[in-house]
């Protein structure tokens, strides 16, 4: 994940958008995980569905729908019940970001500057 500069003034203008979001989830050169991912994101803010579902209704490329997928699952941005269960958003993502926001400032301010 990477945010830069302008990223932060967007967050701070309440101008940051989902386009944004995933953006920082997949910098650079990521081109075609980004736009997948953005389409499974808007899915899943309507209702849980199956990664299949969502590739079928948007004739995505199955494997780079399933890769971003699951990088999202990893970053805990989204889970399932079960393995053939929908995939949702998750809500712990924001709170897991709090937390570790917090042990950072906490263990990095802590630090002696030389």
């Amino acid at each position: 994940m990477e945010v830069t500069t302008y990223q932060s003034e967007k967050i701070n203008l309440n101008d940051f958008d989902l386009e944004d979001f995933v953006s920082v989830v997949f910098p650079g050169a990521q081109k075609q995980m980004r736009k997948v991912s953005l389409v499974i994101l808007k899915e899943l803010t309507i209702e849980p569905k199956t990664i299949s579902e969502i590739v079928d209704k948007n004739k995505l490329a199955r494997g780079t729908a399933y890769d971003a997928a699951n990088k999202m699952q990893r970053l805990g941005i989204l889970n399932r019940e079960g393995k053939y269960a929908p995939i949702r958003i998750s809500s712990k993502f924001p709170l897991s970001l709090e937390r570790l926001a917090l042990w950072y400032r906490n263990h990095f301010s802590a630090k002696k500057r030389g």
